[in-house]
């Protein structure tokens, strides 16, 4: 019933198979601390996360998700992860360490996304899936 009322308020027809998609995301988010949402160009992926973010805030308006989205394809992968320096050694963050520092020093209990969103890519694809095994980790 939130995802119809988030369709709805975004000016979007609040189709039964897409609500039903909204609720599998909540579902695996329930049991999953990383999730990947995939499919071709045009299939509302984007729409169905903010949807349900939408949705949540209408559940519970004081705790609405902060959600930093960007596509990591715009950056060369060392910058989005980080890298240490060859001619200094120091370590220089990448995009995510960045934005993972500033969402966690948000201080309170709310939930928090980082949504890669763009074209799989194998050069952060791989270094990613190490984090979303159980041990979160990047290897």
């Amino acid at each position: 019933e939130a995802v119809d009322r988030a369709c709805e308020d975004a000016g979007l027809w609040p189709d039964g198979s897409f609500n039903r998609k909204c609720v599998q995301l909540q579902e695996l988010l329930d049991i999953r601390h990383c999730v990947f949402i995939m499919g071709p160009a045009g299939a509302g992926k984007t729409t169905v996360w903010k949807m349900l973010q939408n949705a949540q805030a209408i559940l519970e308006p004081t705790a609405k998700i902060k959600a930093v989205d960007l596509n990591p394809k715009v950056v060369p992968t060392e910058d989005l992860y980080g890298h240490i320096s060859m001619a200094t050694r120091e370590w220089k963050d990448g995009l995510l360490s960045i934005i993972m520092r500033d969402l966690g020093n948000i201080p309170d209990t709310k939930m928090k996304w980082i949504v890669l969103d763009g074209d799989l890519d194998a050069n952060w694809i791989e270094s990613m899936n190490s984090v979303m095994d159980d041990n979160k980790m990047l290897t």
